[in-house]
């Protein structure tokens, strides 16, 4: 499931046209779209950083994502020095208690990054990218999503000032870069597809996961360390079980303790890379 927030209506309208999307008439506090087929929660934040980190927990408590879900964020955004397209947000900053947050990008998207300052004042911002959701998007959505679940892509309006954007001015930079926009939902929705058949996979297989962190001692933090390492070898085609079985052949599993444990993941991933 991709769980898509724009900030306007009118962001919203060409994914909700092109994927058919079906408006949920029972949620009467966010203007929120569904189609099963596409796999798309579409919901519609309001503006601000307030509206935006209310819609993404009260969609994310209601349906509560799973493992192989992702958010994806998209709108229009301000800049101050001529840039155009669209890019991908790889360091968001906010603007109100300076601190940053960055998303995890392990997917080749082929779009140029670049950094983000949420806020509601302009002036200081340099050459970076500016809109008024993105920190707390990413803030409220770190409660159900990992990094690498979520990924921000914002579209530069020809607008001067924040102020002069209409939605006639979205609507038109929407539809410039929807060829761009449905290549990045369609490998969003390949992504979630393998994480969903990763639920027949090595490591989603209860026994052999048991198996595995019994036999390196892991931690919890170790635990969920080996479990975003693994999500990445899935996704990028990197076969880490021959190198985990051969590691059993060799004597090197199982660990006799968590020191030694510690020793066998580090080899894992340097024999994976």
């Amino acid at each position: 499931m991709i769980y898509l927030f724009t900030a306007l209506y009118c962001e919203a309208d060409l994914f909700i046209k092109n994927y058919y999307l079906e408006k949920n008439l029972a949620n009467i506090r966010f203007q929120e779209f569904y189609q099963e087929k596409s796999g798309i929660r579409l919901t519609i934040t309001g503006v601000g950083e307030i509206a935006a980190a209310v819609a993404v927990s009260s969609i994310c408590t209601a349906y509560q994502p799973k493992e192989e879900d992702f958010l994806l964020n998209i709108g229009v955004c301000n800049q101050q020095t001529g840039k155009e397209g669209i890019f991908v947000c790889n360091k968001i900053i906010e603007q109100a208690s300076n601190k940053t947050f960055y998303p995890d990008l392990l997917y080749r998207h082929g779009l140029p990054e670049e950094t983000i300052v949420t806020g509601m004042q302009t002036e200081s911002i340099s050459d970076n990218l500016y809109d008024m959701e993105a920190a707390a998007i990413y803030q409220a959505g770190s409660y159900f999503f990992a990094p690498h679940q979520m990924m921000f892509l914002k579209l530069i309006s020809n607008a001067e000032t924040a102020q002069e954007v209409s939605g006639e001015n979205v609507k038109h930079c929407m539809e410039s870069n929807w060829d761009i926009l449905f290549r990045i939902i369609e490998m969003i929705s390949v992504v979630t597809q393998k994480s969903q058949k990763r639920e027949t996979a090595f490591w989603q297989e209860k026994t052999q996961l048991t198996r595995l962190c019994h036999d390196l001692h892991c931690s919890k933090v170790m635990e969920d360390s080996l479990k975003n390492h693994i999500h990445y070898w899935e996704l990028a085609g990197i076969d880490y079980v021959s190198v985990i079985q051969d590691m059993y052949r060799e004597g090197l599993l199982p660990c006799r303790d968590k020191r030694e444990g510690k020793l066998r993941f580090e080899e894992v991933k340097k024999r994976l890379f």
